[in-house]
């Protein structure tokens, strides 16, 4: 039976009961979808307990507005996990994020999303860091959408020795492509539409690729199609290094392209993995 709890220190006591029981944490702030169901399916799997927190961080928005106007659902969420028959649902209080700590190894803070969002990874990671704390658990469920993340909680797990792993699961995707976040609700039927191209141009820069070879001035014309087809905002479209974010460079790789657009003022993020290893070569990135 699930149990709801509301306080940090009931979940402590909560978890002291389990006896070193192995545990499955999956955080989540709510306005759940199938991507994060695809997170609790994927942890029900093993005999692991299972632990889902719902908390919309406010240490990670960088705008007020963003803030209030994050869909929250929490009756529904509340449902939706009971169905799936969790062991804990773990809705923290508000003071959750009232927290002072300083990260000295936390990397990746100059590169994509933490350029326009100055701050945002340092507020995930504080949060996180309470979280794993304060249950200690042996695996944590991440989707890939979130790529940039995954490396700062690897970081940050790296940096206080937590026996924690990440469990790293597929981007999950509507029919037409676009990569489910809880924010596309909040994006008009018209430049829904016009979302659809994010992962078309995310599969034709990787088959250019692939096929025949991608010189870096070609980029520019993939940045110009988005916002032909629709996006308000283009804040990056970018290729790089999936273990650490660094450029292609003339060394052999396993690569990443990474996208951020924006409708109706909703940032929306995506990336691709490309087959196989790439590097660059006179100025073009070719595959092998």
């Amino acid at each position: 039976m699930t149990k709801i709890i509301w306080h940090s220190k009931t979940l402590e006591k909560e978890i002291k009961i389990l006896h070193n029981s192995k545990i499955n944490f999956i955080p989540t702030m709510g306005n759940l979808h199938d991507g994060h169901l695809s997170l609790i399916k994927a942890a029900k799997k093993n005999s692991f307990f299972n632990i889902v927190s719902i908390f919309v961080n406010p240490l990670q928005f960088n705008e007020k507005k963003d803030f209030i106007n994050y869909p929250r659902t929490l009756k529904k969420d509340i449902k939706i996990l009971k169905d799936l028959n969790v062991d804990f649902i773990f809705i923290p209080e508000k003071k959750f994020s009232s927290i002072e700590i300083e990260f000295s190894k936390i990397k990746y803070l100059n590169k994509l999303c933490a350029i326009d969002r100055p701050g945002h990874f340092e507020g995930v990671a504080k949060i996180i860091y309470k979280f794993l704390r304060l249950i200690n658990p042996d695996l944590i469920f991440l989707g890939k959408k979130d790529y940039q993340q995954i490396l700062v909680i690897e970081n940050l797990i790296e940096e206080f020795e937590f026996n924690t792993a990440i469990k790293k699961l597929p981007i999950v995707r509507e029919k037409s492509g676009l990569a489910l976040s809880s924010r596309n609700n909040l994006i008009s039927k018209d430049k829904l539409n016009s979302t659809k191209f994010i992962f078309k141009i995310l599969k034709n820069l990787s088959e250019k690729i692939i096929n025949e070879g991608l010189f870096l001035y070609e980029i520019d014309h993939f940045q110009k199609e988005i916002i032909n087809h629709g996006a308000d905002k283009l804040n990056y479209l970018e290729i790089l290094n999936s273990k650490d974010l660094s450029s292609i460079n003339s060394r052999p790789c396993k690569a990443i392209i990474f996208i951020s657009a924006e409708f109706d003022g909703v940032k929306l993020i995506d990336n691709l993995e490309i087959k196989g290893k790439i590097k660059l070569c006179e100025e073009k990135i070719i595959s092998f």
